[in-house]
Formats: structure tokens, sequence, C-alpha cells
């Protein structure tokens, strides 16, 4: 063959396979129930730190992926936005975001949390141009321009915080050509590109000295841009070329080296709203009758259309937004938020299309077989077989009958030799078809042996001598040589041990030293050794650890000589044949599900098992599991049994219960860049603030929940995480999906909160994203209380220290003041009744005068028992109380005087009567009133004596007050005296008057007890 007529099959053949590719494009969607405010999105933007931003007719929406997060107007708030009628979006150098809504501009502050309303002021040109802000774009010098419905162009300066703008001058043509701007956009080299909608194109001009002029593009009869002044989007491609959307004249090209104009065919007025220029070169295109896209390798335009029963096509057939994000996900918006994702687009997924004849002819699949010319013949449970030619991505049907009627239905297995299909039917027993006669022959009821009475066929194998084997459902496995017509039929003995171990076979697999390997429904594993005829069985124990997991067998795969994988409906076994001994593998290990039905091995060494939740990767080496969903892009999370292959070109096809997924497994490679994290917020006491770096509570602010999110917005119900509080936990916590972290009680110190994130392939986040948090202490567990506190302490065991010490002194005093009345009354008194009562016994003195001796010793004895009453009663601390002091004032004064029957009144004022004094006060008091009583006994001639004792306003007050004739001035010379009384009331911090007027008056006064 001419190598240029090879080349050109090649390309050919590529652009046809890319064409199959393109009709497999799946959108995930995000409707109201994710939490999107309102279905109908005018514009999206990606922003630097991740978040997917919608506008929409009800709300500024914010999509972390998981979670949406609703900004509305408050008419009555000017921190809100200006109206929910959201235009358009844009972020500025700072990281802030520029709305443009139907009433107004307004700036959101992030770190704030807040929004900055900008409203156009009739007299004062530094402000917005207008008010109805449909446009918000930056420009590659970082500047934003606004454009305002019906009011031209606005310049933003943020360092002024003023606006310059640019209206249209029918008389200066170096204006912009018409004040109603549909679209601004920046191209790569930095020019700006204005479409209006009856001015048509506009190229800004702008000098070294910032002076700003438009250049106009109209539509006129005489060039290509006829009927395009009504301008909708302006997109640019790979090459440097402008697509240009307009609403009357469809779609154009703008070559800039040329500066010419080209109109595309195939689109018609009133069409376009939204262009798009991917990162491929590819352009997206949303109309109001679908999404078109121009594949630019292929050179070729698809298009996408809402199909009510196709699950995974575009919400609406309107278009108004669309944006591809920086992980290469575009996203379209109009009547519904669908994205389309290329990592999930590589399994390519095929379903029946109602009324499309070249779609797969049912969704239930259960077999796979590829034929001599690489075409993919397809088994379900009813209908015709399918054909699929991978080369165009189309189907057709085949019909296999015989001259009785019957129909090669739920055909459970395929396989194809030398121009035949051997079919196993689970209704019409074995078939056999010549794929180029188109002849049949149904063994059903047409052959003598077991084969002729079998309707139930589950499996048929091919084995390498050209025979057949053949599983069936209830009537065990039988042996057929096509060639002879021979059979052997294996049933289950109960005389015969050494025989097939069930009747029920549901896979069957051949080794590399030709062994039958049986795999049942119900009854473990049979090996059959073709050399001896003996069969081997593996069967589940539930007491052996070390054996089959499941008796139920689906598949079975040899790796080596000794290793051989099995699918069972209890994950998957790896048997090492030398040693007998089983190794499981379940969900609980990675496994997708433990309901595992095939196996395929790709070249690279993994394994990919299909099973009702998914599909798995498994890799041998290190025993580890990837997984991977419909939301990944496969027909379904349920796959059936039979339905896999792997074909001559490499490719994977795994059947189940939605349709079919191909894919080749060298193009599926571990996304090693980990997910972007970030803390969005933390919350104290469902308070919720925007977070900082580092954060400074109060002691009482302990109740702390921190809520992160990896910004993926791919699958990111995959994303898991990993936290923990160092100061608190030891190790890190794993918190599956779930983003919060909450922590209780949290004592007083520094601590610091890490997170981390791994994708579904396992890469983690490296550091991840930290917070630090410092818990302020009470004050009285701060430092310089403390401080004070010991002080204190100290000072209050000082002042303990020195009061013991007073005490002990004051007892000290205490005792040698008790010791020197002692010496000074007692004992004086006792050394006189000693002399006096030596002389009465020496008879040495008269009659009359022993007899006053004897009443001196009399008197004296009386004075000595009083003067130790007075002693013990000072220091007994049972009479330490005031009440105690005013009860012995009133019985010692009442026994003097009324002994001498002078009248006394003896008042009280304002005490405490529990209050406690110490002894030495509670003395000295006593003696100086009993002092001032005995000398008015003694010496006053007095017939009525008033007493007041009280202790009112802060100070001591005893009065002791006598109508006698009054006391010798020098009485204070005598025994104790005056003199004494004065010294006692000076030892309690008192002062004693006399004044002698009308009899004599005792006045003590001090300060209060």
């Amino acid at each position: 063959m001419n190598p240029k007529h090879s080349l050109l099959l090649f390309l050919l053949a590529v652009v046809l396979h890319l064409h199959g590719i393109a009709q497999s494009f799946r959108f995930d969607h995000v409707t109201g129930r994710e939490g999107l405010s309102q279905s109908q999105a005018y514009c999206m933007l990606h922003d630097s730190e991740g978040y997917l931003w919608i506008g929409t007719q009800d709300g500024l929406n914010r999509f972390d992926g998981s979670e949406f997060t609703v900004f509305k107007n408050d008419p009555f708030d000017s921190t809100t936005l200006t109206h929910n009628w959201i235009w358009s979006v844009e972020e500025d150098r700072h990281g802030d975001l520029w709305i443009g809504t139907f009433q107004g501009l307004c700036k959101y502050v992030r770190k704030e949390n807040r929004f900055v309303q900008y409203y156009n002021k009739p007299n004062d040109t530094t402000t917005v141009s207008g008010n109805r802000t449909n446009y918000v774009l930056r420009d590659n010098k970082k500047r934003l321009w606004v454009s305002s419905w019906g009011s031209g162009l606005s310049l933003y300066n943020d360092k002024t915080n003023t606006f310059r703008q640019f209206r249209h001058n029918a008389d200066d043509q170096r204006t912009i050509s018409d004040n109603y701007v549909r679209v601004i956009f920046c191209d790569r080299e930095g020019t700006l590109w204005v479409g209006t909608w009856n001015g048509g194109l506009n190229r800004v001009v702008e000098d070294a000295n910032g002076n700003v002029s438009f250049q106009h593009y109209y539509s006129t009869e005489n060039n290509m841009f006829q009927g395009g002044n009504q301008i909708t989007s302006i997109a640019e491609d790979t090459q440097g070329n402008l697509w240009i959307g307009s609403y009357q004249g469809g779609l154009f090209q703008f070559h800039k080296k040329t500066n010419q104009f080209r109109r595309v065919p195939e689109f018609v007025a009133n069409d376009i709203n939204k262009i798009l220029g991917d990162a491929q070169g590819n352009i997206w295109i949303g109309t109001n009758n679908g999404l078109k896209f121009w594949d630019a390798t292929a050179q070729a335009f698809r298009t996408y259309h809402h199909h009510p029963n196709q699950a995974s096509s575009i919400s609406s057939n309107t278009i108004y937004a669309l944006l591809q994000d920086r992980n290469g996900m575009v996203w379209v918006a109009g009547n519904g938020l669908d994205k389309y994702d290329p990592r999930k687009n590589i399994f390519r997924s095929y379903e029946n299309e109602p009324g499309n004849n070249n779609s797969l002819g049912e969704n239930s699949v259960w077999s796979f077989c590829e034929d001599d010319e690489g075409k993919i013949w397809i088994g379900g449970e009813s209908g015709p077989l399918n054909v699929y030619d991978p080369i165009t991505g189309k189907f057709r049907n085949v019909t296999i009958h015989d001259n009785r009627g019957n129909l090669a239905i739920n055909v459970q297995r395929l396989i194809y030799a030398d121009s035949v299909f051997w079919i196993a039917s689970f209704s019409n027993g074995l078939i056999r078809y010549d794929k180029y006669t188109g002849r049949s022959r149904f063994f059903l009821g047409s052959h003598s042996s077991a084969l002729g009475k079998t309707a139930f066929i589950k499996e048929v194998l091919r084995d390498r001598d050209g025979t057949l084997w053949v599983g069936t459902y209830d009537e065990g496995l039988i042996h057929y040589d096509p060639r002879t017509e021979a059979v052997t039929h294996y049933r289950v003995s109960k005389t015969d041990p050494s025989g097939i171990g069930s009747d029920f076979v549901n896979s069957i697999m051949q080794d590399r030293q030709g062994n039958i390997w049986i795999g049942f429904m119900g009854g473990g594993i049979s090996v059959y050794d073709k050399k001896t005829s003996a069969f081997t069985h593996y069967r589940y124990d539930r007491k052996n650890a070390n054996g089959l997991s499941d008796q139920m067998v689906s598949s079975i795969t040899q790796e080596s000589d000794s290793i051989f994988w099995i699918c069972t409906h209890s994950g998957i076994n790896r048997l090492n044949v030398h040693t007998g001994r089983f190794q499981h593998f379940f969900e609980k290990d990675g496994l997708a599900n433990n309901v595992a039905y095939e196996m395929l091995h790709d070249p690279a060494g993994f394994y990919w098992i299909s099973t009702n939740k998914g599909l798995s990767k498994f890799n041998p080496q290190t025993y580890t599991f990837r997984n991977y969903t419909k939301e990944d892009g496969l027909q379904d999370d349920e796959f059936n049994a039979n339905a896999s292959l792997r074909s001559r070109r490499g490719q994977f096809y795994f059947g189940g219960i939605k349709g079919f997924s191909v894919f080749d497994p060298a193009q599926i490679q571990p996304d090693t860049v980990p997910p972007r994290l970030i803390i969005q917020s933390y919350s104290i006491f469902d308070k919720v603030f925007i977070p900082r770096p580092s954060l400074a509570l109060d002691y009482d602010q302990n109740y702390i929940t921190i809520r992160f999110a990896a910004l993926e917005l791919s699958s990111p119900e995959k994303i898991r995480y990993r936290y923990k509080l160092e100061g608190i936990d030891a190790d890190w916590i794993d918190a599956g999906t779930a983003r919060l972290a909450h922590y209780t009680n949290l004592d007083p110190g520094r601590y610091t909160f890490r997170v981390k994130a791994a994708n579904e392939d396992g890469y983690w986040t490296e550091p991840g994203a930290t917070m630090n948090l410092i818990i302020h202490p009470p004050f009285w567990k701060t430092g310089w209380f403390i401080t004070l506190a010991v002080v204190f302490c100290g000072l209050l065991i000082y002042a303990g220290h020195r009061y013991r010490l007073e005490q002990s002194l004051k007892v000290e005093r205490l005792r040698n003041k008790i010791a020197s009345d002692l010496h000074d009354e007692v004992g004086s008194s006792l050394t006189r009744i000693s002399i006096y009562s030596e002389l009465v016994q020496n008879g040495t003195t008269a009659g009359t005068e022993s007899i006053g001796y004897l009443k001196n010793i009399g008197t004296l004895s009386r004075e000595v028992v009083s003067t130790m009453s007075d002693i013990v009663w000072s220091i007994d601390n049972r009479y330490d109380t005031v009440e105690a002091l005013i009860l012995r004032m009133k019985d010692f004064a009442s026994e003097m005087l009324q002994a001498r029957n002078i009248t006394l009144e003896f008042h009280t004022g304002k005490f405490d009567p529990t209050k406690t004094l110490d002894p030495a006060t509670k003395q000295n008091i006593y003696l100086i009133f009993k002092e001032a009583v005995n000398n008015i006994v003694k010496h006053a001639h007095a017939t009525r004596v008033a007493i007041l004792f009280s202790d009112d306003k802060g100070a001591l007050t005893l009065t002791i007050q006598d109508n006698g004739k009054g006391l010798p001035t020098d009485s204070s010379g005598k025994g104790h005296g005056l003199r004494n009384m004065k010294r006692r009331a000076g030892a309690i911090g008192a002062t004693l008057t006399f004044v002698q007027e009308a009899g004599t008056t005792i006045h003590v006064h001090g300060r209060s007890l």
C-alpha cells in the first residue's frame, strides 16, 4: 500500500475515533438540590482561591465543589449586593470580586465578608458610567473595565477609587461606537475588544500617555462582517484568531494577521449567546439550540442537545455562559448548570438512546466478543446482538434465529474462532453462528446429547484443542467436540466424590497447563486435570480462615503458574496452588464492593475488577485499590458477570445494567496533584467567623468548630481529610470525607490546627493548611495575677506570722502582767496576811490589837480571792465577748453599791454582744471600772451612781458619775489609785479624765472595741 494512503487512512481513523469520543461527552448536573440559588445562570468565575462563582437571576453563588454559599441583596443594607440579578463577576488583583448587577456595581471585600456598592452620580464623571453594569473584565494590566448597558464603558482606578468614563459621541469617530456594550474581551496580546449591540466591534487603542480611542469594525454590504453589528460574545483560539458571535449574523472568525473576517457556516441568526476557547484549542459555543463544539483536531463541529431520557446530556438547549476552570473542566450554564470533566470522559460509556438506531440496542449488557475485524459483539438480556465499531463509534444489530423460530437472546457468553460464534444462551441453549454465511444452529431440541436438552447455558469455553466446554445452570459441565459431535457429560455424583463439585456452573477458565477451572454458583471451584481426568476441589469452609471466602465464584484469572485470582460474592481471593492457601480482599481492604464479577489484567500489571459498586483498579504489589464509579463516567456503579473483554487494541470493555464502558487503561493515570486546601471558617458557639492565620480567644471561647475544604470541583465526594490540633491530638485524626473539626473545653494555651486533604488517587497536600490558636487564660491564671497572688500569699503568711508573734507577745505580756498582778496585789496581800498572822500567833499583841489583825487578815483574804477571781476571769476565753464583760461589770457594780445602799443606773449603748475582745483589753476596761467603783464605795459617800458604757460611731465611751463629795486630788498616789487607772486607759488607747462637779465624773474615751 502507498505510504501516503496509509497515513491518510490512519488520520481518517483518528478523526473518526475522535468523533466517537466526542459523541460520548457526559455532563454532570448541579441544581437547586445541591444548593444553587436559581437555575438560570449568566456568568461564572473560577477565582484565585479555587472557588467557583455563579451569577444567577436570584443571587450570587460561591461553590467549593460540595456546598454553596449564597449572597443576596438586602435593600436596607449597603454592605450587601446591589441587586440579586447578577450579570457579571470578575476578580481584581487584590483578590476581591467585582459584581455587575441589574442595578449597580459592587465589590466583595473578601477579608471582611462584605460588599461595597458603587452607583452612578449624574453630575460626577468619576463614578461608574451607569447602574446597569452588565460586564466586568480585568485586562492584562490588571485594570478593571466596566460596561453599563446604555451608558458606555468605565475604567476603574484602584488608587483613587474613581472611574474614567467612555461614551459614544456621534461627532467623534475615536469614541466608542455604541453605548450599549454587550461584551468586553482582552486577547493574549493585551488588546481590548468591545462588542456593542448596535455599533459592531471596537478595538481599544491606548497610546503611551494613556489616551484611549476606539477603532470601529462595522458591518457593511461590502465586507464579511455583514449582518454582524449586534455582537454577543468574543473568544480567542490557541492560534490567536478571534471567534465572534453575532445576534444577527451568526458566527465569524477574525484573523488578526490578515485583518480579515470569515463567516462560519452552519450558524444562523439569533443563535449565539456565549463563546469559549479552551486550553486545548477547541471552541465551545453556547446557542439557543444546544451546545456546539468545534473539535480543533478533527476540524469539525459536534452538537450536544438536551435529551430527557439521557441523564448525562446537557440540562438545557439554551446556553448563556461558558467557563473552563483551572483544572480543565468546562462549565455550561443556561437553564441549569452542567460540568464536563475530561478526566471522567476517559471512560467512554454507551447506553441505549431511544429513537437512535445507531445506539446500543439495550442497556443490560451480559457479554462481549471481538471478531476478526476488531468489531465488538455484545450480548444482552433480550433482543438481537449488537455489533459495535470502535472506529466509527456506531452500532448495528444482528438477529440470530433458526427456521424453528428460536432467537439468540439472554446471551451469557460469546466466543469467536474461525468465522464462527459460539453463543451461550440462558433460554435457548448452545448456539453456533457463522458470521459470513449467516447460518445458525440451535442445539436445543436438535442434538441427541445433553446439549439438546439443556436450555440454560451460562458459560462456554473453547479449549486450545478446538473442543468446547459448556457450563450449564443445572446440568453440570458438558464437553463437546464439534468435529466428531462427541459429548462427555460431567455431573455431581453422590457415589463418586472425585467427580465435579456442582451442577450449577458459573464460569470456566483454562490455565496455562491446560487444566480446566470451573467456578460454581454454590459449589466453590473444581479443577479438571485432562491428563488424569480427575477433579480437585476448593470449597468454602467457614472454619477455615485460609480457605475460599465464598461458594459463589464469578470468575477465575491466572497470574502465574502458582497464583490464581478468584472473584466471588464475598470479595476477591488470591490462591497459591502450591500451599493451597487463600488470601482475601474485601471492602474493608479498599475493594469497591464484595460482590466481584470480572478481572482484567493490564500491561502495567494492574487488575481491573468489576463489582456492584463500581470498578476497582488493584495493585497486586501493594495490595491497594483505586475505585471508579458512575461519577467518573462509568455506565453505572453496577456491573454484570461475564461482561468483560480486553480487545486486541488494548481497550477494556465492562458491561453493566446501563450499557457498557470502554477505556484504555494506559490513559488512566493517577492524579499526582493534591487538592488545594483552605480553612473556610471557624465557629465559636455557632457564631461563624472568617479565618485568620492566627486566632486569639478568651478562656470562655474554648468551644470551637473549624470548617475546611479542598476546593475540588471534579469529584469532591472522594476527597479524604486528616487533621490534628497540636497540643491536643497526639496523632492525625482520619476525618474521612467530613469537613469539620470540633474541639470543646480547650485549656488555655497555644495550639496549631493542621489539616491535610488527599485526592482520589491518594496524593496528600503537604504541608496542608494551618491556623494558630491561642486560648488566653482567665486573669486569675495569668502570670501577673499569679505573681501578685504569690506576693499576696507571702504577705498573708508574713502577716499571719507577725500576728502569731504579736499574739505570743500578748500572751507573754499577759503572763508577765498576771505575774506582776499576783506579785503586786496578791503577793503583797499575802505578805501582809502572813505578818498579821505571825503577830497574832506570837502573842505579843493585846487582845484588841489581835482582833484588829484578824480583821485585817479577813479583809486581805477577801481581796486576794477577788483579785484571783478577776485574774482567772480575764484569761478565761469563754468570757472574751463584750456581753460577758458587760455582765461582769453589772454584777460587780450591783454587788458593791447595793451593799452600801447606793442606787445604780447602768446604761449600755450600741454594741455587738458577740464581738470577741482580747484578754488585755477586756481586763484593763474591767479593772478601770472596778477601781472607779471601789473608790466611790470607799471615799465618795455617794447615794447614786450612773454608769454609761457604749461603743458608738467608732469610739469607746465609759462614763462613771456619782453624787458624792468628790475625790481628793492626791488620791492618785495612794495604792493603785487613779494613776493606775490612767495607765490602764493608756494601754487600750484611751484617755481618762476627772470632773469634780456635784460629785465626781470619770470619763474614759478611746478607739472602738
